[in-house]
């Protein structure tokens, strides 16, 4: 079996993709920039942990997943770890405690996932403990919050432009549940190669 469908079958006790995800994820594996649009509970959360475990384990850097949800950061995070999977998480309101051990994973390396709420990158520190790790991949859920349109209610996504920008472009997963057309070709523009 290919790298991505063994880390499904033994990390996720899936037999198989769905959909387009084989192709999705064999796409983000090789490096590319993508943007997924899946309904809420499709398995847009697979198209980005499936390769972080796969590059993972070929020596390479962190996956960091950007998302204000974090009741369903928080989820992840615990099954990624009940799974053997150190994956760490940057939000408010978490213990001093729980935050000095997340700066510590991705500090030493430990750390395959580092999943974070977009306000973090208005924080320098955060962006100077992110540039001492190669990032593989940066992965925006509720990524209609790029486009013009959503800056409105989520002005913290203007952050991440600047800060993907300043961590040398990594790939950019982009995904979202819907996206009228317009908003589909800036969520394109913003993570081309060219962006």
């Amino acid at each position: 079996a290919s790298a991505p469908l063994s880390v499904l079958n033994e990390v996720f006790g899936y037999p198989a993709f769905r959909g387009q995800q084989a192709a999705i994820v064999d796409h983000l594996c090789t490096g590319g920039d993508a943007l997924v649009l899946m309904p809420t509970g499709g398995g847009k959360s697979l198209c980005y942990q499936v390769p972080a475990i796969v590059r993972h384990r070929s020596g390479r850097g962190v996956t960091v997943v950007v998302s204000p949800l974090i009741a369903l950061m928080s989820d992840q995070v615990r099954r990624l770890k009940m799974e053997g999977h150190p994956a760490v998480m940057f939000a408010s309101g978490l213990s001093d405690e729980v935050m000095d051990r997340a700066y510590s994973g991705v500090k030493d390396g430990s750390a395959r996932i580092a999943y974070c709420s977009p306000e973090r990158f208005a924080s320098s520190s955060f962006l100077d403990l992110l540039s001492h790790r190669k990032i593989d991949l940066m992965a925006i859920d509720e990524a209609h919050c790029l486009s013009e349109w959503g800056h409105d209610f989520r002005p913290d996504y203007l952050f991440i432009a600047e800060a993907r920008h300043e961590l040398g472009d990594p790939p950019a997963l982009a995904m979202t549940a819907t996206a009228p057309p317009r908003v589909r070709d800036e969520i394109i523009d913003y993570i081309s190669a060219d962006a």
